[in-house]
């Protein structure tokens, strides 16, 4: 299952959808034709859909098995995904944690002694964007580049989990470009290391989906390709088998006194090849297609901030 968070163009609100075969059934739309009433509230976050899976999945299940007999009129809206407002995979209540330094070309790359553990840090929600939506390079910063990472989301709640059985956890996977500030990123302010807020948290920076792709559909998550490109040009390529922490460890050590939710996000890391060891930035007019195997491709122009008083 492949589930969208998007806005209609033809309507206000964002809500649930399900991306089949180059178009999105609406889920809302369709529950109320279907059963004659309004929708439940958790077909418009994505953590509440998750947080009730006893229910929701059951019900877009029949949502979807309806399309599937072809009896599209009767089951609500269903728009081209061409002509649909992507969000960002994104919840109410949603943190999203990052992992620095965890594919072993990209440690190479860098010139640093891989980590002993996860080195975990936060991004403000705020700096989120969907597919298609322009990342802004703002202008305090001259030094924008990519990170193509795998991004995982939670499907339920848990704290003080085990590598063992943290998968059962997992709800499925997206594509997340962990866009970066160097100019930030290399400042180490009083001594006290680097500015993780500005370097990573910018505004309408960092672009997620298109989609979340249940895990069902993804057996194996170490067996992805992952590759980035700008404006046609190949900047990285890697696998996800290059993890030095894997998605078990790392849920392991997260969950650690932080009971994570239904829609939390971890960006697992990036391969090598990202722009700042060319310094080879983004700039203005630039397109970056963001691709993983078996999930699909995440596109974002590139435009400057317009001035703000």
């Amino acid at each position: 299952m492949r589930i969208v968070y998007f806005t209609p163009l033809n309507r206000e609100i964002p809500r649930l959808g399900l991306y089949v075969n180059g178009v999105v059934v609406d889920l809302v739309e369709s529950y109320r034709r279907l059963y004659g009433v309004e929708a439940p509230h958790w077909f418009y976050d994505l953590g509440e859909f998750l947080a009730n899976e006893k229910y929701s999945f059951r019900i877009a299940e029949e949502i979807l098995s309806t399309y599937s007999k072809s009896a599209r009129s009767s089951i609500g809206e269903i728009y081209d995904s061409q002509n649909i407002i992507y969000h960002p995979i994104t919840s109410r209540d949603q943190r999203i944690f990052c992992i620095a330094l965890n594919y072993k070309s990209h440690v190479e790359e860098v010139g640093r002694p891989p980590p002993e553990k996860p080195y975990i840090f936060l991004k403000l929600k705020s700096a989120l964007i969907g597919h298609k939506s322009p990342i802004i390079i703002p202008r305090i910063s001259t030094a924008p580049d990519h990170e193509v990472e795998l991004g995982v989301v939670i499907g339920k709640k848990g704290k003080y989990l085990s590598r063992r059985n943290a998968l059962e956890y997992v709800a499925g996977y997206t594509i997340f470009n962990d866009v970066s500030f160097r100019d930030w990123q290399m400042k180490y302010h009083q001594g006290l290391g680097i500015d993780w807020l500005h370097a990573k948290s910018l505004d309408s920076s960092t672009p997620v989906g298109p989609y979340l792709v249940t895990k069902d559909e993804i057996k194996d998550p170490y067996s992805l390709e992952l590759t980035l490109k700008v404006n046609g040009e190949t900047r990285q390529r890697g696998y996800t088998s290059e993890m030095i922490f894997t998605i078990e460890e790392i849920i392991e050590a997260i969950s650690q006194g932080i009971r994570i939710l239904p829609g939390d996000l971890i960006a697992t890391g990036t391969p090598a090849g990202v722009g700042h060891t060319k310094r080879l930035y983004l700039k203005e007019g630039d397109v970056i297609d963001a691709e993983i195997a078996k999930i699909g491709v995440l596109t974002n122009p590139v435009i400057r901030e317009v001035s703000e008083e």
